[in-house]
């Protein structure tokens, strides 16, 4: 089918709006393409003189979703939470088709495109300033956004979270994405494809100030995308810098290890205010982010209180009983593993009954949640949070 796209020059009536004591977000409509309505969602800081500059957001994910009749939603990182307000910058998270919807890398790129334009056209709305742009994504979403930052001769910046840059020069075993299978159905299979589709290969005559966030045990993306990247962007006359955080897995910017959200977000920061030529500091930053933070980090005064009860992520439930005893439920199949557990003021051992295997969590300091770490060899790869629910719960429970 020929792909056509119309600009939405308005906001539609299905779009709504969020406003709280941070930002107004809206979200709404950009363009349509071959059925597929292609969302848009616009964060706009509170408070500001003049007009502001403008960073666009595409998400990661694998460029999995999407379904016969929609696309993934947009989304944006947790670090528009601080930095709209704190700065004056509107985020504006992009959305594009994905293997759900039949679509290709060069699709994805299209409805990328298409929304930038629908945004453009419609910034005197906003108040934004457009020759002051800026491109970021995260994971898959880095791919697609490192590509779309040499498009535009007005992005000043880039930021990247452990994304993929080269997708020639890739091998399965240091990265797991994307795999072969991905490639074929995401239009990816041959050489000139790959090529195409990498910033590595691609970049503009003096591309924009870069920044790119990795960690050194990511098992997804290998961070010697991000350094082979930066070093590629310095041999072209830019500037680009690598945040490689230690035993870190794919995740730099998630505030359940607020010490690495922290570094991020400020680096982030103070890549905007000089990106951008901001007339900003990052000390009110600092600030906030240390409040916010605080009951982000790991208690070290469990007791048992704290523990029993039911937590639960995404179809997982653990129930900790007053016995040093649990059990563990997938609440899609119902299956129960039984385990015991013990605890020291730092963390929580949980040890499958009939198994060697032992689980590790601790607890953070605000006793709602608990996290999981995942471990391979000696570092933490991967970290997974449970949320405690109603106490009484498990005594629902055989």
């Amino acid at each position: 089918m020929k792909k056509t796209f119309k600009s939405i020059g308005v906001l539609l009536a299905c779009c709504f709006v969020i406003t709280s004591a941070a930002q107004k977000t809206i979200d709404t409509i950009a363009t349509k393409v071959d059925g597929y309505d292609i969302p848009i969602r616009i964060k706009l800081p509170k408070n500001t003189n003049g007009k502001n500059p403008v960073y666009f957001f595409v998400h990661g994910g694998g460029w999995n979703g999407g379904t016969a009749t929609s696309v993934p939603p947009a989304r944006m990182h947790n670090d528009a939470n601080y930095l709209a307000d704190q700065l004056g910058v509107i985020y504006v998270g992009l959305a594009y088709r994905c293997k759900g919807n039949s679509a290709t890398f060069s699709d994805a790129i299209e409805d990328l495109e298409a929304s930038v334009q629908w945004f453009f056209d419609n910034a005197d709305t906003y108040n934004a300033d457009l020759t002051r742009i800026g491109f970021g994504g995260a994971s898959a979403g880095s791919t697609l956004a490192a590509v779309m930052a040499q498009r535009y001769k007005n992005c000043k910046l880039f930021v990247g979270a452990e994304g993929m840059y080269n997708l020639v020069e890739h091998s399965e075993k240091r990265s797991t994405f994307p795999s072969q299978k991905a490639r074929e159905l995401y239009g990816l299979a041959t050489e000139k494809e790959s090529k195409n589709a990498s910033a590595f290969y691609n970049l503009r005559e003096e591309p924009p100030i870069t920044l790119l966030l990795h960690g050194d045990a990511d098992v997804l993306c290998h961070y010697t995308q991000s350094i082979k990247f930066a070093e590629e962007i310095k041999s072209k006359g830019g500037e680009a810098k690598v945040l490689l955080h230690k035993n870190i897995n794919h995740t730099t910017l998630n505030p359940s290890i607020p010490d690495v959200f922290k570094e991020s977000v400020l680096e982030i920061a103070n890549l905007f205010i000089d990106g951008f030529k901001l007339d900003k500091n990052t000390e009110s930053l600092k600030n906030l982010l240390d409040k916010r933070l605080e009951n982000q980090y790991a208690s070290t005064e469990i007791n048992e209180d704290h523990i029993i009860g039911t937590w639960i992520r995404l179809q997982t439930k653990l129930v900790f009983k007053k016995d040093g005893k649990g059990f563990l439920e997938n609440l899609k199949t119902k299956k129960r593993k039984e385990f015991t557990y013990s605890f020291t003021k730092n963390d929580i051992t949980v040890s499958l009954n009939n198994s060697s295997k032992t689980r590790m969590f601790d607890l953070k300091k605000n006793t709602i949640f608990i996290c999981e770490h995942i471990k391979e060899g000696n570092r933490i790869h991967r970290r997974f949070l449970y949320k405690k629910q109603n106490i009484k719960s498990y005594d629902k429970s055989k």
